[in-house]
């Protein structure tokens, strides 16, 4: 593929949950602390919700290794049809055996107990539910009867439910107004802006980055993937990915524009923020050529600047933004 030619270690632009890809935006780093500040605590549920491709997934895989090693983080990620296959799913995540025959009844009572043992020693127990807003309601008044679980006043288990927006709107409904009081934290994550997808992108590209990486993007690509992508992780990863493949087989090593708008229109199958009339050469990123020149020229000037660790890669404001990425050596 393309690692060799770009001198890449591996794939920058992957939809797994690998924690190293982590893009710590602001909105994602409050809430997974509060999340974890949360769970620990034993403060009550947490709702994340997002639209599909928003990192929820990945913020909820996250939890268990901020938690530690004190506790247990049960993670279901297909929604369970009843009451009866999230119990056993709980049960599987907690170790524990249960008999295929074994009633609703006797499953509760299975974990019930694993739950006690493990607060006995001091351990916490969470119960990560993704793609909750599927999950039907038996399952999910079964979900309020797990919380109602205690000892010495403390909940036995801990509940995050994940899921996209009509997770919220469901529950606003008369029915689950007692669930929609357990929740005592909730956040939705929304769309990258336009200097949070340039840092995301050029995040991945430094933690993939061999020595003497030549992968670069051009302030234009960038612009134009956060225009037709809305800043949602899933669909940049995909589109950024395509590009490299795109820029491997036109032996280019800088990512441009016209890289992306060639993707866009003979790679991509989801809904584009424009009709294929604005992509570029139809007046969406008029003089992009000339922005690219300028750019380059003050690339130059600047030499090969690359951040400190830790250093803000941008700031929130785009002009500013578009100012850093045409000084750096990661976007010329």
């Amino acid at each position: 593929m393309y690692l060799e030619f770009f001198k890449l270690t591996e794939f920058p632009f992957g939809n797994g949950c690998d924690e190293r890809f982590y893009f710590a935006s602001e909105l994602h780093v409050e809430a997974l602390a509060n999340m974890v500040y949360t769970v620990r605590q034993r403060r009550g549920m947490v709702l994340i919700t997002g639209e599909v491709g928003a990192g929820k997934t990945f913020l909820g895989s996250m939890l268990a290794g901020r938690l530690g090693l004190g506790a247990t983080v049960v993670t279901i990620s297909h929604p369970p049809s009843s009451p009866r296959q999230l119990l056993r799913a709980l049960l599987s995540g907690l170790g524990v055996n249960e008999s295929q025959e074994a009633d609703k009844l006797t499953l509760a009572e299975q974990a019930e107990a694993e739950l006690e043992r493990q607060f006995r020693r001091h351990r916490t127990v969470a119960l990560v539910l993704d793609e909750a807003q599927a999950l039907p309601d038996e399952a999910l008044e079964e979900v309020r009867m797990l919380w109602n679980w205690e000892r010495q006043g403390h909940r036995l288990l801990q509940i995050v439910l994940i899921g996209q927006p009509e997770l919220a709107d469901r529950l606003q409904c008369a029915r689950w107004e007692s669930l929609r009081q357990r929740i005592i934290l909730s956040y939705h994550l929304g769309h990258l802006s336009v200097g949070d997808t340039a840092r995301y992108v050029l995040h991945r590209r430094q933690v993939a980055a061999a020595e003497g990486c030549l992968l670069r993007f051009t302030m234009e690509a960038i612009k134009l993937i956060y225009l037709s992508t809305k800043g949602v992780p899933r669909l940049i990863n995909s589109l950024c990915d395509n590009a490299l493949l795109v820029g491997l087989a036109r032996g280019q090593h800088k990512i441009t524009s016209d890289i992306v708008a060639t993707v866009l229109r003979d790679m991509t199958c989801w809904s584009l923020n424009g009709a294929p009339a604005q992509l570029p050469g139809a007046g969406l990123l008029e003089g992009a050529a000339e922005a690219e020149a300028e750019a380059n020229a003050e690339a130059a000037d600047e030499g090969t600047y690359v951040p400190e660790p830790g250093t803000p890669l941008l700031t929130d404001t785009p002009a500013e933004s578009w100012q850093f990425i045409e000084a750096s050596a990661d976007f010329t």
